[in-house]
This record gives structure tokens, sequence and C-alpha cells, in this order.
């Protein structure tokens, strides 16, 4: 696995700063949401008002709603990536760790938790991974410098189908210290569930 875990989180960060800039020309999700249908996987955003379209090719999704200050922001971003072989679902769970550990960047995100853990239910291997990052180097557009917050819930699964390819879907939000979603791991949860997978 490569650039799943913060890619969309980060492609995320350049749409919240010009975010109210440009909301006009962004594909607002309706509500209540539809499916959305990717190739090998689907998803359901949040029953909530103010959800973008931020990005959408092939092999990722990315959606995002900004908070009330503006620098603050939520992402849902999912992706297909290859994965190495394994044998054991404590393989699975090891590669998506430390591929997920390889790419944080320690000089702009300090680690405050982390932990990857097998997930059941999705007839599949799975992993669960919560972390919470110091953002040093976040873009935001009040020019506000203090550190800020990343909080991720994800899920990687090996697609049924094709158990070389992983199904990535991420719930994040990005906030100053005191302004975190107190439903933060409810809403996640009812993103992760909702993955059902496709034909590749």
């Amino acid at each position: 696995m490569s650039r799943s875990y913060l890619a969309g989180v980060l492609s995320l960060s350049l749409l919240a700063v010009s975010c109210a800039s440009v909301q006009s020309k962004l594909e607002e999700i309706r509500v209540p949401p539809e499916r959305i249908v990717e190739n090998g996987y689907s998803l359901v955003p949040l029953n909530e008002k103010g959800w973008l379209v931020g990005g959408r090719n092939p092999v990722q999704l990315v959606l995002g709603k900004l908070a009330e200050n503006p620098d603050e922001s939520f992402v849902i971003n999912s992706t297909l990536v290859k994965i190495g072989p394994y044998k054991t679902e404590n393989d699975f769970v090891r590669l998506v760790k430390a591929s997920q550990e390889q790419d944080n960047n320690p000089q702009r995100f300090k680690v405050k938790k982390f932990d990857v853990s097998a997930y059941d239910g999705k007839g599949t291997e799975c992993a669960k991974t919560y972390a919470q990052f110091e953002d040093n180097a976040a873009a935001r557009k009040s020019g506000n410098t203090g550190t800020m917050i990343l909080e991720v819930l994800s899920l990687s699964c090996a697609h049924p189908k094709n158990k070389s390819i992983v199904v990535y879907v991420g719930y994040s939000q990005r906030y100053y210290p005191g302004h975190e979603d107190k439903a933060f791991l409810e809403k996640a949860m009812t993103v992760l569930n909702s993955l059902e997978f496709t034909d590749l």
C-alpha cells in the first residue's frame, strides 16, 4: 500500500482553504445522500448538508465539508491501493500498519495516537485504524499559526475478488484543540459501515 492514508486528507486541505470562494463550482452531495458507486466498492456519505465532492477519479473519491471555523474541515476519502502478498489476517493487519506508518510525514505530523486492529464484518480481511496527529503545517484560510489536530478513523479491506487490491475508506476531522466533534466516532462508523464491494 502507498499514499492511501493521508493522501485524501491532505488533498482536501487545499480544498478547505479555498472552499469558501469556489463552493459554487463544486458538486454538493444531495440530502438525503445516495450511494456512491466507484470501481470496486460503494459507500454512502453522511446525511448532512454541506458535503462537497472535492475530487473523483477511477481510483479515488474525496468528499469534504467545512466546519464553522474555515480552517477546520471534515473529509471522507476512499481509494484503491495495491498490497503485497499475505497469508493470514494478522499478516494483512501488519502490512496495513506498516504502510500507514510509512505514509506519515514526521516533519509535519506528530503522532498522538495510532492503533491498527483486525476488523470483522465485511467478509474479507480488514484493518481498522484510529489515529490522532498534531498537524504542524496545515493549510488554512485565517492565517492562524496554531497547531491543529487531525483525527482519522479508517477501514482498509482486501477486495473479496482480488486480495491484492485494498479498498481504503477514511473519515477525518481537522480542528483546533477543543473543537473536536463529540460525535466523530459515531459518524465515522456510519460511513465505514456503509462500505460495500462491487466488481473491479
